[in-house]
C-alpha cells in the first residue's frame, strides 16, 4: 500500500482548530531541528527555494487550523436569518418572518431553514382551492407552543394571485413558536386533488352564486359544464339529523342522472365533486 499519510509526523487532525496547539509546535520544532545537509555552494545555488517551500508549508498549515477554529464553535439556532431554495426566514420586529420562496419543496427543506435559526417548526404545504392559498389548515402544538404565540400565514402582497411572479406566501411565528405543527395551503397543480374541504358554491369557488340542492344530477352537471367542469360523483348516507355522511361501499355504483343533488366541493382545478343521493335532501 502506497500512503504517503504514513510519512507524516503530525496529522491533520492533530492541528484542527488549533492555531497554535501541540500539533502545531509539533511541525514548528521538527522543521527547525532539521540538521541540514552541507552541499556545495553550487549545489546550494542552484536550489535556493528547498527552505521556503518548508517555510510555506507551516504557514499554510496555522493558517488553515485558525480557518477551522471558528466553523467548529458555530452552533445551530444562533443566526438571526437564514436562507435556502425554499425559504427566507428573517427576524423582523421580534417576530420570525419567513418568506417561501419553493411552495412545492420537500418539507425538509422548510424544517433545515426552521432549525437553522432555532426553532423546531414544521410546516406542510398542501394542494387548496384558490381562496384558500395562504390560508392554515391545522396547527398542532407542542414544546413552547401556547395561548401566546402567534402563528400568521398569508400573501405578500395581500390578496395576490400566487401565480404572479411578486406574489409570495408568508409564515409569521413569535419567538415562542417553537414546537409548532403547521398545514397550510399551496397552490394546486393542475391534476392535484385539493386538500381542503370547499364547498363549490361559495364565493370564488367554481360554482358561485349556483344552488345546487334540490336540483337533479342532469341540471347540476349541465350548469357545470358551461362553466367548463368536469363532474365526478359521490354517493352519500343520509343521517337521522338531516345531514348526509359519506357512502363507503357504494363508490362505485353508476349515478343516476335523475338522482338528486345534496351539496357540490371543488374537487380539483376544472372538477366539481358532486354528493348525490337516490333522494331529495331534506331542506332545513
Amino acid at each position: 500500500m502506497n500512503d504517503l499519510r504514513q510519512l507524516a509526523k503530525v496529522r491533520d487532525e492533530d492541528l484542527a482548530g488549533r492555531a497554535s496547539g501541540a500539533g502545531a509546535r509539533a511541525l514548528l520544532a521538527s522543521i527547525l531541528a532539521e540538521t541540514p545537509v552541507e552541499e556545495p555552494v553550487e549545489e546550494r545555488r542552484r536550489r535556493p527555494w528547498k527552505r521556503l517551500v518548508a517555510a510555506g508549508a507551516l504557514t499554510a498549515a496555522l493558517a488553515a487550523a485558525a480557518v477551522v477554529g471558528p466553523t467548529i464553535l458555530n452552533t445551530p439556532g444562533t443566526a438571526t436569518s437564514y436562507a435556502n431554495a425554499a425559504m427566507d426566514i428573517k427576524l423582523e420586529n421580534g417576530m420570525w418572518v419567513a418568506r417561501i420562496k419553493d411552495p412545492f419543496a420537500d418539507p425538509a427543506k422548510y424544517e433545515e431553514a426552521f432549525h437553522a435559526v432555532g426553532l423546531d417548526v414544521k410546516l406542510v404545504l398542501a394542494p387548496a382551492t384558490p381562496r384558500m392559498v395562504g390560508e392554515i389548515f391545522q396547527i398542532g402544538s407542542g414544546g413552547g407552543v401556547g395561548e401566546k404565540t402567534t402563528i400568521g400565514f398569508d400573501s405578500d402582497p395581500k390578496h395576490c394571485k400566487i401565480t404572479d411572479p411578486e406574489c409570495t406566501l408568508v409564515l409569521t411565528l413569535s419567538p415562542n413558536a417553537s414546537g409548532a405543527w403547521i398545514k397550510a395551503g399551496r397552490p394546486a397543480r393542475p391534476d392535484e386533488p385539493y386538500a381542503n374541504g370547499n364547498q363549490a358554491t361559495a364565493e370564488g369557488a367554481s360554482l358561485a352564486g349556483y344552488k345546487v340542492k334540490g336540483k337533479r344530477v342532469s341540471e347540476v352537471a349541465a350548469e357545470a359544464g358551461r362553466r367548463g367542469l368536469k363532474v365526478v360523483y359521490q354517493i352519500v348516507e343520509p343521517q337521522p339529523d338531516g345531514g348526509h355522511s359519506m357512502h363507503p361501499d357504494r363508490q362505485s355504483d353508476p349515478v343516476g342522472q335523475d338522482w338528486w343533488v345534496w351539496d357540490a366541493e371543488d374537487a380539483q382545478l376544472g372538477v366539481v365533486r358532486l354528493l348525490v343521493h337516490e333522494k331529495r335532501a331534506v331542506r332545513k
